[in-house]
């Protein structure tokens, strides 16, 4: 990687490959390997985010030096039903946030946050909500985030391995 500051846009359909590379660093950084190999989750997750950056519901940013996706976040659209009297622009859904490990705590999170929240702004969103792990709530609230009473949630089917 050189030492040039990453370049902060919208992720195209010729990322999929890479945001599958850096989706999958995520669990394995969370989880551990093993979970599933690469190919068959590569395979499932192109799938998946082809149609996803087809369509106008999901946008993904990402981060990139030269060639190479050193950073991603999604964003789902929620369309909220219209409120008598009231505005009720659409909620923005932010998942999959990551960084390389060697890029951390330099401010490329936040700065990619921050064009995300902007951008949501600039289109008459409602809210962002996101669903944090315990160590990355100190960086959602140094952006502005803050807990609100928990949503209730009822598990149909918990997410379970293959």
């Amino acid at each position: 990687m050189s030492e040039t500051r990453p370049s902060i846009g919208f992720a195209a359909s010729d990322d999929v490959a890479a945001l599958a590379q850096l989706r999958f660093a995520l669990y394995v950084e969370q989880d551990g390997e093993g979970a599933e190999p690469l190919g068959d989750y590569h395979e499932r997750f192109e799938r998946f985010a082809e149609r996803a950056l087809a369509s106008d519901d999901w946008r993904a940013w990402v981060a990139r030096i030269d060639d190479e996706l050193v950073g991603a976040m999604w964003l789902h659209t929620l369309h909220r039903i219209p409120v008598p009297g009231k505005r009720a622009g659409p909620i923005g859904y932010l998942t999959n946030v990551y960084v390389v490990p060697e890029l951390r705590n330099a401010g490329l999170g936040a700065e990619m946050l921050d064009q995300i929240t902007a951008w949501c702004r600039a289109e008459g969103f409602s809210a962002v909500i996101v669903w944090p792990t315990q160590r990355s709530r100190p960086f959602y609230g140094r952006a502005g985030f803050a807990r609100l009473d928990e949503p209730l949630m009822i598990e149909l089917h918990p997410d379970r391995p293959f």
